[in-house]
């Protein structure tokens, strides 16, 4: 007999599934060039096609990826994120190119989907709760096994909840995602994630953050 936990997973699974074809469909609809299918031919503009980014955000269940997502939006006062069951997807528009960021949930019968998303990704933006040491292992081989696939990916890992106690700081988080590895074989930043007076990502980390994604873009 099918558990009622395959079923869930399976349910999960397909939302998931369902959520990343719309999301296609619906770009190809306005003539956008993410994740198309194979044989699917896109008569743009080189310069137009140069002014659209896609930004992947991954990161373990409970990361905070929504909450950047929250923060690169605008929004306004604090809100409870709850966790990503499937996927969010946020547009941005900046004087030098448009960015739309795809969120994936991160529980795990979603992190084996990740690699999918990759193809057609510009840049990774991994997420990591700084203030769980106990999963920090966990989000080092999720992060290492994303980077197997794309050697050449531009990364920003995300040191998130830095205002909770006994968050790791910025050099106990490079050794425990052992990022020094990495550094030379790719561009890679680490930030470091505040909040602001509103109980949101700061404006001044959310800043930041922008203005990374542009210089590696």
């Amino acid at each position: 007999m099918v558990s009622l936990r395959h079923i869930s997973v399976a349910f999960t699974a397909a939302v998931t599934a369902v959520g990343a074809a719309l999301f296609v469909a619906l770009n190809l609809i306005y003539k956008r060039r993410v994740w198309p299918p194979e044989d699917y031919y896109v008569f743009k503009e080189e310069e137009e096609e140069r002014r659209e980014r896609q930004v992947l955000v991954l990161g373990l269940d409970g990361a905070g990826k929504s909450s950047v997502l929250q923060g690169l939006s605008g929004g306004a006062g604090k809100r409870h994120c709850r966790p990503t069951r499937g996927f969010n997807f946020i547009r941005l528009h900046t004087p030098a190119c448009q960015l739309d960021f795809l969120e994936i949930g991160g529980g795990e019968e979603l992190r084996a989907y990740w690699p999918e998303f990759l193809r057609k990704t510009h840049i990774l933006v991994y997420v990591v709760d700084s203030s769980d040491r106990s999963r920090l292992p966990q989000a080092k081989d999720e992060l290492h096994r994303l980077l197997r696939v794309d050697t050449q990916l531009p990364v920003v890992v995300l040191g998130n909840k830095q205002d909770k106690p006994n968050a790791a700081n910025v050099h106990e988080l490079r050794d425990a995602l052992s990022l020094g590895s990495l550094a030379e074989q790719r561009r890679l930043h680490l930030l470091m994630l505040q909040l602001g007076s509103t109980g949101t990502i700061s404006s001044h980390s959310i800043q930041n953050l922008q203005d990374v994604l542009l210089k590696l873009l």
